[in-house]
């Protein structure tokens, strides 16, 4: 199997488990004022439109009609989703944990949570402007994953 589609797999995976951690982040929800936390990538943010992806991040390394894959530094990927050609979701994948973002930059006072294989998770709603960030890595801290979505 290919790293693209193995990529693709396992943020897949990331997604669900980061869908049923949502009362993982229901601690920072309400509260007045909330820890700053991350809503775009290397100036890609949710609602931008495709050809502005493209602009700032250059051309895809693969791409279909929802999704463009861009390489970043070594192995790490971004996979940028598209509903009616806005950006819909950011999903980051870290093969190099030195090039992972640091936990509270990425969901500020966020719960860490513990998934039953060991790895550590982490949910962020940010109710005010309608998107939710999550981060997930395995035990071992070899792989990290960030998803941003409305």
């Amino acid at each position: 199997m290919n790293r693209l589609l193995k990529t693709t797999i396992a943020l897949g995976v990331v997604s669900g488990f980061a869908l049923c951690a949502q009362s993982v982040n229901s601690a920072g929800v309400g509260r007045g004022t909330q820890a700053k936390v991350m809503s775009g990538y290397k100036g890609v943010k949710l609602g931008m439109k495709r050809d502005d992806v493209k602009a700032a991040l250059g051309s895809p390394a693969g791409s279909s009609d929802t999704s463009d894959d861009f390489n970043l530094t070594g192995d790490d990927k971004m996979t940028v989703h598209y509903d009616n050609g806005e950006v819909k979701a950011i999903q980051l994948a870290f093969s190099d944990p030195k090039n992972a973002p640091p936990w509270k930059e990425v969901v500020g006072d966020a719960e860490v949570g513990e998934a039953p294989n060991g790895a550590k998770i982490a949910r962020k709603i940010i109710e005010a402007e309608k998107f939710w960030v999550s981060i997930y890595q395995t035990k071992d801290g070899a792989v990290t994953r960030i998803t941003i979505s409305r």
